[in-house]
């Protein structure tokens, strides 16, 4: 998720950067308009993605469900013992 994050924040500064450039010299770019409804679709993606997150990690177990914590301090899987062997 970090390096996603950290790629998502490299694309919009590498964008942004371009748009300047652009303006500096003076060229045709992207209208003011435009650059606003990009920016409030990204919004609402990033709010729908993050709801979808939240969901997730509300509805499904938890990723540590399934490793045993009491042994050492590595992430062991629990050990699934046939039936009736406890």
């Amino acid at each position: 998720m970090k390096q996603f994050i950290g790629v998502l924040i490299l694309f919009v500064g590498t964008t942004l950067t371009a748009v300047l450039v652009l303006r500096i010299w003076q060229l045709p770019s992207l209208s003011r308009m435009v650059l606003l409804r990009g920016g409030a679709t990204l919004l609402v993606l990033s709010l729908a993605l993050g709801a979808l997150l939240v969901a997730w990690f509300f509805f499904f177990k938890t990723p540590t469900a399934d490793y045993d914590l009491r042994v050492g301090n590595r992430a062991h899987p629990k050990r699934i013992l046939p039936p009736g062997s406890e």
